[in-house]
């Protein structure tokens, strides 16, 4: 199978100037009529790459520290890997590899998961690296930030966003992917969620960022908070703050199951058990439309309220 490798290193001083601007490589994910965009700077220590891999699909049969054991064949696996979770032996799986990298005999696994009803003919990796931040926009109006990005093309479509470090080993001619524990930040607007990873699958149009999460927004009353986990619906442009939301803003205090934000309307939309405190009482109810401004309140379904003078 043939095998293509395109590498931008500025480290190396191949950064391309354009009209006195540095070049800045791209990918895309299309998904019907919205796309998903990641791109590096290209400036210094910035990182483009990818390369090709061969599929094979079979039962796993051996899941090790460093390698793998599918059908008939093992490969072996470092921390740049990525597996699917939740893979135990017996699985029919299927294993993306690089034949040209080999360690005591064996080719590189680049990827495993779970094998689908349809094979796909070939596997493509592309990981952006910057030191200061592969920048990722999700639609029109969801932006994020981290980074490492590693998009996946090859079965499925997939955009992953997570801390670490990638380098070009050039004396040995292959990729060192670290990937690794970090900040990743998703915004809507002035809103800025801050959490460790976040996955983006084109399938399902769905994005997930991994928490605990930080929440917070800028402006004449500043808005802090936290919530478990962020899920984003590319199709229905939708941001979602799940598990134990929290907003505090301007001595109030608004809690929370989930929250839907809507930045542009200067809103979030909080669900579950909404209650909200300040030093003259609370108001709960179960459907509350928060300003995100103010921190101000107002309850759409079942209110129940407490004030003092």
């Amino acid at each position: 199978m043939p095998r293509f490798r395109l590498l931008l290193l500025a480290l190396f001083g191949l950064a391309l100037v354009l009209a006195q601007e540095v070049y800045r490589p791209e990918v895309e994910l299309v998904r019907k009529d919205k796309k998903v965009v990641a791109w590096v700077s290209g400036e210094e220590g910035s990182l483009f790459y990818a390369d090709y891999g061969d599929l094979y699909v079979g039962e796993l049969r051996g899941l090790e520290e460093d390698r793998v054991a599918v059908g008939e064949k093992t490969f072996f696996r470092d921390g740049g890997s990525a597996l699917e979770e939740g893979l135990s032996p017996g699985d029919r799986v299927e294993a993306a590899y690089n034949k040209d990298l080999l360690r005591d005999g064996l080719p590189y696994l680049m990827r495993l998961r779970r094998a689908g009803e349809e094979e796909a003919k070939t596997y493509l990796r592309l990981v952006l690296y910057d030191p200061k931040g592969v920048e990722v926009r999700l639609g029109e109006g969801v932006e994020a930030k981290g980074p490492l990005g590693v998009v996946e093309r090859g079965g499925e479509e997939a955009l992953f966003l997570s801390g670490g470090e990638a380098r070009f080993v050039e004396e040995e001619g292959r990729l060192d992917l670290r990937p690794g524990p970090g900040e990743v930040v998703v915004a809507q607007g002035a809103v800025r969620v801050r959490g460790s990873r976040l996955r983006y699958l084109n399938d399902t149009g769905e994005a997930f960022l991994e928490g605990p999460l930080q929440v917070e927004r800028q402006g004449e009353r500043p808005l802090s908070g936290k919530a478990g986990s962020l899920r984003y619906l590319l199709d229905e442009d939708a941001l979602w703050l799940l598990g134990g939301v929290e907003f505090a803003q301007g001595g109030r205090t608004t809690r929370a199951e989930r929250a839907l934000l809507k930045e542009k309307e200067g809103y979030a939309y909080l669900f579950g058990g909404v209650e909200s405190r300040d030093e003259k009482g609370f108001v709960r109810g179960e459907r509350v439309r928060y300003a995100l401004k103010t921190g101000e309140v107002v309850v759409l379904g079942r209110v129940l309220g407490e004030f003092r003078e």
